[in-house]
């Protein structure tokens, strides 16, 4: 009898809406709302990017900026994403570089200094700050996805708004977001601190992203800075139900080959595992999950692996690719310590699922284990299942087809391996 259970490759189908043109998208949005936005001619406008992995982010930004060098400004980058990047400035530009968003390959200035302005403060004393080099500009122009938060849930959450009380405010910004999230609700805090932000006239607008369950852009739109605050609500509710999920309510095992920054702010969503943060430690909701095993990290994490923390189990590969100083500036910042916790981990991947699997309740062998294995959390249209799970999904709604079962395999090394490592479509 194999030590490991029989697993099958599962294809699942979700709602797929997408744009197909970017240029065209951001063309037609920004035409759209011309007349409510202010001259843009001869102004010298800071376009604000930040470091989720946004789905053909460079494009986007491409778009967005010869939309408004059309219509006569002078547009700028500046990296709007808080401590990421090991809260350097040399970090946060060589993050978008990986993104393919630079001054070489978009012909515009890049300006990354974390210089922050203190520009008022919200009626519950919060301070906010700006990213210096935006602040002294003719205007702001924000990119962002809209999506559900991994920490909390409100009207609001990820989005436009967030990137102006979080992401814009450098480091500075973000330990102070962070500092007061024990004593306010997140969702006030980001409400207010981008109030504040919105109320000073220096932001133009914000390009919205949504995307679908593939990692696609499912709609992009220009808000005026004025609509902001109305717009997101449904732009958020949009982004929640193109959310992917898994099949199963209850599984044994859920096995994510990498996790990081590029894929989730906690590493890996919550709103798909079902387990979230607490500020000393972690709670786990629907799905239910028993153990959360982490292979790897994404290359564009540059070493942070805030979120692990979520995992019981981690391969050596984890340990040896992370990042302690990013890591631990991410977590601290965020006042969620708890996210930079190492889980038990064993040198491979072999013996990382030998030592999970043993750690299960008694009495269960390997073709009772009910197992899921996930390249990550924002790609759920292919994954492995076990075979005590595939009789529930075949009825599936979700579930397109389910493939034929096979043993799990490791290389010399003791890596697992499995056609989930081959590029997507």
């Amino acid at each position: 009898m194999s030590e490991f259970p029989r697993v099958a490759t599962v294809w699942q189908r979700f709602p797929r809406p997408r744009v197909e043109s970017i240029e065209q998208a951001v063309t037609d949005s920004f035409r759209q709302v011309h007349s409510s936005l202010p001259s843009l001619q001869g102004k010298e406008i800071a376009v604000a990017v930040g470091s989720r992995g946004i789905a053909r982010l460079d494009e986007i930004v491409r778009a967005t900026l010869a939309t408004l060098d059309a219509a006569g400004a002078r547009p700028f980058l500046v990296p709007a994403m808080g401590s990421h990047g090991g809260a350097t400035a040399q970090g946060q530009e060589r993050i978008l570089e990986g993104y393919g968003v630079s001054s070489g390959r978009l012909g515009v200035p890049l300006v990354s200094t974390l210089e922050t302005r203190l520009i008022g403060s919200t009626p519950d004393g919060v301070p906010v700050h700006l990213d210096r080099a935006a602040w002294e500009s003719d205007g702001i122009v924000l990119i962002n996805r809209v999506k559900p938060h991994t920490d909390f849930k409100g009207e609001v959450e990820s989005g436009l708004q967030k990137m102006l009380a979080v992401g814009l405010g450098n480091r500075d910004g973000a330990d102070s977001f962070h500092s007061w999230t024990m004593q306010l609700p997140y969702d006030r805090l980001i409400a207010t601190k981008a109030r504040v932000a919105l109320d000073s006239g220096r932001i133009v607008a914000g390009v919205a992203i949504v995307e679908n369950a593939y990692h696609e852009p499912a709609r992009i739109e220009l808000v005026p800075a004025a609509r902001i605050p109305e717009r997101e609500k449904p732009l958020l509710a949009e982004a929640t139900r193109l959310m992917p999920a898994l099949p199963v309510r209850q599984t044994d095992v859920l096995i994510v080959d990498r996790i990081g920054k590029d894929v989730s702010g906690a590493g890996m969503d919550p709103n798909v595992t079902g387990r979230w943060f607490r500020i000393h430690s972690i709670r786990q909701e629907q799905p239910d999950i028993t153990r959360i095993v982490v292979l790897g990290l994404t290359p564009a994490s540059e070493g942070n692996a805030v979120g692990i923390g979520l995992a019981d189990f981690c391969s050596g590969r984890v340990v040896r690719q992370l990042d302690r100083e990013k890591t631990y500036i991410n977590a601290v910042t965020s006042r969620n310590v708890v996210a930079g916790h190492l889980p038990v981990h064993f040198e491979t991947d072999r013996l990382t699922l030998q030592r999970c699997l043993q750690s299960l309740r008694a009495g269960v062998d390997a073709g009772q284990v009910r197992l899921l294995r996930i390249r990550d959390t924002s790609t759920l249209d292919r994954l492995e299942a076990s075979e005590a799970l595939l009789g529930e999904l075949k009825g599936h709604p979700t579930v397109e087809r389910v493939g034929r079962l096979r043993e799990m395999s490791f290389d010399s090394q003791g890596r697992l391996a499995s056609p989930l490592d081959e590029t997507h479509t």
